[in-house]
């Protein structure tokens, strides 16, 4: 399982995303792509938790 957590931004492109968070002093982050989908994982355990992911690709389709 690949963990991978940091700030949320939401800009129009990803050039923008990246200002963004070199002007907030993320220098170490760079935009490679676009969340898709959040997976929590079940309390207490890094077991995924299928039944509470957020599929932000059908979301956006709708």
């Amino acid at each position: 399982m690949v963990w991978i957590d940091g700030i949320r931004i939401e800009a129009p492109t990803w050039e923008l995303a990246q200002e963004i968070i070199d002007n907030e002093n993320y220098h170490y982050m760079v935009i490679t792509g676009q969340l898709v989908k959040e997976i929590p994982c079940k309390k207490g355990s890094f077991e995924p938790d299928w039944k509470n992911a957020v599929d932000y690709d059908k979301l956006n389709q709708n």
